[in-house]
């Protein structure tokens, strides 16, 4: 299944990501001020869901600065 871009975040709650391995995403990490910085950070084309395997899962209480705690699909 492809996923379509969108304006709109995801919040993500540490349970595994929520879009397709392939998907091109932005990523806000729990280290990151805002979802501008996350945007700028992430760059314009994002990157793929499975470069960031490991940040996905995490328990709720985790305060990881590498967390994925949003991520906003681009392509």
């Amino acid at each position: 299944m492809a996923e379509q871009a969108s304006s709109d975040w995801i919040e993500c709650d540490g349970s595994g990501c929520p879009v397709s391995d392939l998907a091109r995403v932005q990523v806000q990490f729990r280290a990151d001020r805002d979802r501008k910085t996350a945007e700028r950070m992430s760059g314009a084309d994002g990157n793929v869901a499975h470069a960031y395997s490991d940040s996905w899962v995490h328990p709720a209480t985790s305060e990881a600065a590498a967390d994925i705690v949003a991520c906003r699909v681009v392509a």
